[in-house]
């Protein structure tokens, strides 16, 4: 549901579900906000609650935003529905502003701050080409703050953007089995200083 923030404390680590079929991920829906605000010394850790975490056992972040997006979705010009099966009957897993009371496009929407963040073990494939990423911004405006993000051992992209037009500093892409860096659907923001370690044993 729109209009709630997410407040998380520096030095926090949250635990995804692995359980079978059961996979849990955190969606953060067009109007909502989350503010996970780490520090070098206290990152925030979004990871997998397994004993012995693999790739792929939790599904990841989604940010959807009100952003453009250069796609459309039951005929509704700049409207997107994520991937991996995220969507639900109230239309939480969709990003953009096609279906907005007044359409105009929100450039600037605001989701919130991730800074000094790791996200690990995530990237589940709901269905073939349906992946969930470690990170996915949908649609994001610039209004929002993502700095200091390092995924490590995504099972599908690192990080991911659909449409949108938020600016991006500093993100560490560790031993990725997908893409490390991946836009589609007209996405216009910046990324500055993106760092890749690849392991061609794993990908």
């Amino acid at each position: 549901v729109g209009n709630h923030t997410l407040n998380i404390e520096a030095g926090t680590t949250i635990k995804g579900s692995y359980s079978g079929s059961d996979v849990a991920a955190l969606i953060i829906t067009r109007g909502s906000k989350i503010n996970a605000v780490g520090t070098p010394t206290e990152p925030i850790v979004f990871t997998s609650a397994a004993p012995s975490p693999s790739s792929g056992e939790w599904g990841g972040i989604v940010i959807c935003g009100k952003a453009a997006v250069n796609t459309s979705f039951n005929a509704t010009a700049s409207l997107f529905q994520v991937e991996g099966g995220v969507d639900n009957a109230n239309g939480d897993g969709l990003a953009g502003s096609g279906d907005a009371v007044v359409p105009a496009l929100i450039d600037n929407d605001n989701s919130g701050i991730l800074s000094y963040v790791r996200i690990e073990y995530a990237g589940y494939a709901f269905q073939p080409d349906k992946e969930i990423n470690s990170l996915t911004m949908a649609a994001v405006g610039s209004g929002t703050t993502i700095d200091h993000v390092q995924v490590i051992y995504a099972k599908d992209d690192a990080f991911e953007w659909f449409g949108g037009s938020v600016n991006c500093k500093y993100l560490v892409a560790y031993k990725t089995q997908d893409d490390d860096f991946d836009t589609d659907n007209g996405y216009s923001g910046k990324v500055q200083f993106g760092l890749v370690i690849r392991d061609s044993l794993i990908a």
